[in-house]
């Protein structure tokens, strides 16, 4: 199955729907706790679910970790119908950078996807352009992820559950983006 079919390379023909928000449990190393917030990605043909988790008040030292679980879903699919794409967000001196790394099944992936997809299966090709637009979309439209980008978290009780930043685009010649790093 291939990843990309029916994503758009225009985030803002996507809809982020933000779902599930949890404390995961506490760094190892410094005691700060770990959160985890999931949601969907839709087009008019597509459906793609995200999974971002980080430490609390860590993103400069260890970054976030971004899981995009691509494929069918609904009645008659499983979980062969669905690959894992991994990105690593993370704060260079320029600002937040994001990029493609080698996706897993680990941490309970194997339940919802059948393969995880390589870098090198991405960069360079026409799924990456689709990659970065899922990723642009979450940056914009989930605020959640405001500590990813230097601003506090809203409070899922008190502040929106979604809002849209404009974030800078620029690519650098590796496949990495700054601005909204992809």
């Amino acid at each position: 199955m291939s990843p990309e079919e029916g994503i758009t390379t225009k985030p803002d023909a996507l809809l982020v729907i933000p779902d599930g928000d949890q404390v995961t449990g506490r760094c190892d190393c410094c005691g700060q706790i770990s959160r985890r917030v999931s949601g969907t990605i839709k087009t008019a043909d597509a459906v793609v679910a995200y999974q971002v988790w980080w430490t609390v008040g860590h993103i400069a030292e260890h970054g976030a970790e971004i899981d995009l679980i691509c494929g069918r879903w609904g009645y008659g699919t499983s979980v062969s119908d669905r690959v894992v794409v991994r990105l690593h967000h993370f704060i260079a001196a320029s600002g937040p950078w994001v990029m493609v790394q080698d996706a897993s099944l680990a941490d309970g992936l194997d339940r919802l996807a059948a393969s995880a997809m390589r870098r090198d299966d991405i960069i360079g090709t026409p799924r990456a352009a689709e990659v970065f637009a899922l990723y642009d979309a979450i940056a914009q439209q989930d605020a959640r992820l405001a500590e990813l980008f230097g601003a506090p978290a809203p409070c899922g009780h008190c502040g929106p559950r979604t809002e849209r930043r404009k974030l800078p685009s620029r690519r650098s010649r590796s496949g990495a983006r700054r601005g909204r790093t992809i």
